[in-house]
């Protein structure tokens, strides 16, 4: 895709990448904004003028993002990564609970066979006496 295209598509799709841009944190923006800032400093350096103006249509839409997601209290998207490590302490703990619960049912029956062992034993000593 050359310049021209990507120029025109950023322009066409700025509030779907604002809308985007938005639900990222704070740091992933401003880290997104120093990066654009070095590339624009390495175009300027080579003279780019069509990597220039797409690094400008990026680096207002991040601004943009800024803005909107601090006027409209928009709150950060969670990463991949935080997604997953919920779902698994989620699975943990649902493990947690079914081993507590089958804990309890166990205790619950081994009284019951200790009760057994109890009666037979006092019987084998009876027997024992003949």
């Amino acid at each position: 895709m050359d310049s021209h295209q990507r120029i025109k598509e950023a322009n066409s799709d700025h509030e779907i990448n604002v809308a985007y841009l938005s639900t990222l944190s704070e740091s992933d923006l401003s880290e997104k904004l120093d990066t654009v800032h070095l590339q624009m400093e390495l175009a300027e350096k080579s003279g780019n003028t069509s990597s220039m103006e797409i690094l400008e249509l990026w680096r207002s839409q991040i601004i943009d993002a800024r803005i909107y997601k601090a006027e409209n209290d928009i709150p950060d998207q969670p990463s991949e990564i935080d997604i997953a490590i919920s779902d698994v302490e989620t699975v943990v703990t649902r493990a947690e609970e079914r081993m507590d619960a089958l804990n309890e049912i166990s205790m619950e029956l081994r009284p019951e066979k200790t009760k057994r062992k109890h009666q037979e034993e006092p019987n084998d000593d009876q027997l024992s006496l003949f």
